[in-house]
């Protein structure tokens, strides 16, 4: 029996976005007081970073993280501040100028991972949290911290100015991006929407009329302040699956009295491996089938009568994804009859392929530039997964990424490792990578 989790088609694909364009040239109109008010802003930035950092919370447990963000952007003078939203309850969302349109929205993710932080920073994390009912170390390894802080000191910024800014802005501050702390989702029937998902299923873009979509990611071996920008997909899809398989177990000398679990399965893992190369039509994208896990047999001279394995399902393509999803479980099946075994399959859908829109994309580097950012335009996928895919589904959207290593870093720990450190001198960059997405030109040319 195969187990599959609702799928959405992804919108982005369904309804082509239609773009005025006006000349060849996209420059910015940049506000004079743009460079004096970052570099106001600067040292306050790294501070609320430094604390943030230190302070680390899982997914769908941020809640000082929540009273901090609200706190501040109640005290910054944004508009309506909004404190839990629907299935994401650690939520944040700010709105500037209600009621203007031509909504925009910015995303910065909240939430912390189980990693215990080894830079022997001075705000290096001490927490501790509840992972999957597990007592374990958090930190923010995937600078999650530095979203905040800049997505923050922009929404301060821009409310300084709100006058000026002649559209609506949601702030959008979302907890779970690394997934729900609470639930394991291979021990739940139907995994609880979080992050983004709930966000967008529970009607976030529809509320605000947000009609483009932006977000950052900070970024190691990339130099601090320096922005790139990829038209397409950007980031891969992440899904899981789970293959569970019974036969029937024998002494090992007399292997013709049972059912062999465990060569079934070593079986299933090869001709997984065989899905990417021959089923998969990889002149649209690529994909990865990847076994992580696999449990079989008590002891050496008894065959196994039962297997387990978990693995991973990456693509940066909607059609390649989709072809992985459906021969995964046809070919657990097949080989399972072939073997004599029985096999159940689940699968897992957790992130689609993050795709920036090609045309926003493009326009967006000189908006960047005008802005005072060291953008350009690359051919660049890290190999992550990222939920702001489910924006981007719904709305023509750019995910930038940011880079933060220190001058004259050489193979820095990357994002995720225990030894990731961001360099501060690329928070102010950050902060104009927002500006620029509300004030400049190429978002506001979207019909």
């Amino acid at each position: 029996m195969t187990h599959h989790l609702p799928r959405r088609r992804s919108a982005l694909l369904a309804a082509p976005l239609l773009f005025a364009l006006s000349g060849a040239s996209f420059a910015a109109d940049v506000p004079a007081w743009l460079d004096e008010a970052v570099k106001a802003e600067t040292a306050s930035m790294t501070t609320l970073r430094h604390d943030l950092h230190a302070h680390p919370e899982l997914g769908n447990q941020e809640v000082r993280t929540q009273k901090v963000i609200a706190d501040f952007l109640k005290a910054a003078g944004v508009d309506e501040v909004v404190v839990g939203w629907k299935d994401a309850p650690t939520a944040v969302v700010g709105v500037l100028n209600p009621g203007k349109g031509n909504a925009v929205g910015l995303r910065a993710d909240i939430d912390a991972l189980p990693i215990k932080e080894r830079t022997g920073l001075p705000f290096e994390s001490k927490a501790r949290g509840t992972y999957w009912g597990k007592d374990v170390d958090v930190s923010h390894m995937c600078g999650h911290d530095a979203h905040m802080a800049m997505l923050l000191t922009a929404a301060k910024i821009l409310a300084a100015h709100k006058n000026e800014v002649d559209r609506t802005v949601v702030f959008v501050f979302q907890p779970a991006e690394e997934g729900d702390s609470r639930e394991n989702p291979f021990l739940a029937k139907t995994p609880k929407l979080s992050g983004a998902k709930a966000l967008v299923e529970n009607g976030l873009m529809e509320k605000y009329g947000i009609r483009t979509m932006f977000g950052i990611h900070v970024m190691a071996r990339v130099p601090a302040g320096e922005a790139w920008v990829v038209k397409g997909p950007a980031l891969n899809s992440a899904d899981a699956f789970e293959v569970t398989i019974t036969g029937n177990q024998a002494h090992g000398a007399m292997p013709w009295t049972g059912t062999d679990a465990t060569l079934a399965a070593a079986q299933t893992v090869v001709s997984l491996q065989q899905i990417v190369s021959r089923n998969a039509n990889l002149s649209e994208g690529s994909g990865v089938i990847t076994v992580g896990k696999l449990q079989s047999g008590e002891t050496g001279n008894v065959m196994s009568g039962s297997a387990y394995m978990q693995g991973t399902i990456r693509s940066n393509n909607p059609g390649v994804r989709s072809t992985l999803l459906k021969r995964i479980p046809e070919v657990v099946s097949g080989t399972a009859a072939a073997s004599g075994v029985k096999a159940e399959t689940r699968l897992i859908e957790i992130y689609p392929v993050t795709v920036n829109d090609p045309a926003l994309a493009e326009r967006m580097v000189p908006d960047l530039t005008a802005f005072g950012v060291k953008a350009s335009e690359v051919k660049y996928n890290p190999g992550a997964s990222e939920d702001f895919s489910f924006y981007a589904e719904k709305v023509p959207s750019v995910f930038v990424f940011l880079g933060v290593d220190a001058p004259g870093a050489k193979d820095a720990p990357n994002n995720h490792s225990d030894r990731f450190v961001i360099n501060d001198d690329a928070l102010p960059a950050g902060v104009r990578v927002h500006l620029a997405a509300v004030l400049g030109d190429a978002s506001k040319s979207v019909k």
